[in-house]
């Protein structure tokens, strides 16, 4: 009697079927749902299989990307350079990698990395299998940084970065200029180079002390040249932290001040001169604003007047006169008109007195000729 065949090997065939749906549920998942776009092309370029990722990238159906051309869906300005690369990627020095402006259905376009491998499929056909990954924002991060690098070595100021151990990492061209080297002759170089043994024990050590303790500080610091040259910066620096907030370097701003400084001493020889003068002279000395209001006077007019010189400042000319205010106001406006005028007229004091005083006018006019003011001498008729 025969035997009946046994189920065991159907039972075990069916249990492979359904693991290989299983493992290919599974790996149609994993392709569709994989966080960068895969897709195939052919050898003419056209999408012969893309997973979902491509065509949520896209703004598209993923049944519309089938048959179609890659080009399609590239940025018109970017098609030339999408072409030369496609052209070139079978020769073995060719790169294997293109960003390139990707047009979206509805949005706005997006940076797109493609990277490619060569493959066949089973009838041998050359086929390229692309991964596309959105790199934006890292192209927008990068633009930022190049503006930002632009920026700061345009900057007139100069910029200088140095690690906790006092060397330098980085200096504009500003900063290199000012100290008489090219900026990548300062990279690794100790802060003293832009600095002497004196101004860093008397300047650099305690203000950079204050920058770490408060976080940031600002002053003036002596500075050197390459050749010796000594110059004052004012320096505004900062603590730079990383990530988690541990202080991993200073970032300093230096002005170089020298000029500023040349032209604050030689202001301040010009008013110590322009005072002497005023000094020396011994008669009345004005000088009124274009609304003949008084700003400037000296010694002996202050004396005759009565006046204190908070009294003094702002007070109108024609304040100054009672009986002859008209013959004042007269002179004033004739200065103004013909830019110089004569008159005596009596000065009225504090005290109420009338002071006979001949008095001389010049109009004060800037470059466009709009009239700043009037300056004068007055001159005390009782004093023989």
């Amino acid at each position: 009697m025969a035997k009946k065949p046994k189920e065991k090997p159907a039972q075990e065939l069916s249990q492979v079927k359904r693991e290989l749906a299983a493992l290919r549920k599974r790996y149609v998942d994993l392709y569709d749902l994989a966080p960068v776009g895969l897709f195939t092309l052919c050898a003419k370029g056209r999408i012969m299989e893309a997973n979902l990722t491509v065509a949520s990238m896209l703004g598209v159906e993923k049944a519309f990307l089938i048959k179609r051309t890659l080009g399609e869906f590239v940025h018109p300005e970017d098609r030339d350079l999408y072409q030369r690369f496609f052209k070139r990627f079978p020769a073995k020095d060719a790169p294997h990698a293109v960003e390139l402006r990707m047009r979206r259905a509805i949005a706005a376009p997006f940076c797109a990395r493609l990277e490619l491998t060569l493959g066949h499929d089973a009838d041998g056909s050359l086929l390229y299998r692309v991964v596309m990954s959105d790199v934006t924002e890292r192209v927008r991060t990068q633009t930022d940084l190049l503006r930002l690098r632009a920026a700061v070595d345009q900057a007139h100021d100069g910029l200088a970065i140095a690690d906790m151990e006092g060397r330098l990492q980085f200096a504009n061209r500003a900063w290199a200029k000012m100290h008489g080297y090219a900026p990548d002759e300062l990279r690794g170089q100790p802060m003293s180079i832009s600095h002497t043994a004196e101004q860093m024990e008397r300047d650099v050590i305690p203000f950079n002390k204050k920058v770490l303790s408060e976080g940031s500080w600002a002053g003036e610091i002596g500075h050197v040249r390459r050749d010796g040259t000594v110059f004052t910066c004012w320096m505004s620096t900062v603590v730079l932290r990383d990530a988690e907030g541990e202080v991993t370097g200073l970032v300093g701003l230096a002005d170089d001040i020298t000029e500023r400084r040349k032209s604050e001493e030689a202001f301040a020889r010009m008013l110590a001169e322009r005072e002497a003068i005023l000094k020396s002279i011994p008669d009345l000395f004005y000088r009124l604003d274009a609304d003949s209001n008084l700003q400037d006077w000296n010694q002996v007019f202050e004396r005759v007047s009565g006046y204190s010189p908070n009294e003094l400042k702002g007070m109108n000319a024609l304040a100054f006169f009672k009986a002859d205010a008209k013959i004042a106001a007269e002179g004033i406006a004739e200065a103004v008109e013909k830019g110089r005028a004569y008159r005596t007229a009596r000065f009225l004091t504090k005290r109420g007195a009338e002071i006979p005083v001949f008095w001389s006018a010049a109009a004060l006019r800037s470059q466009d000729g709009a009239l700043q003011g009037i300056v004068g001498i007055g001159r005390d008729l009782t004093v023989k």
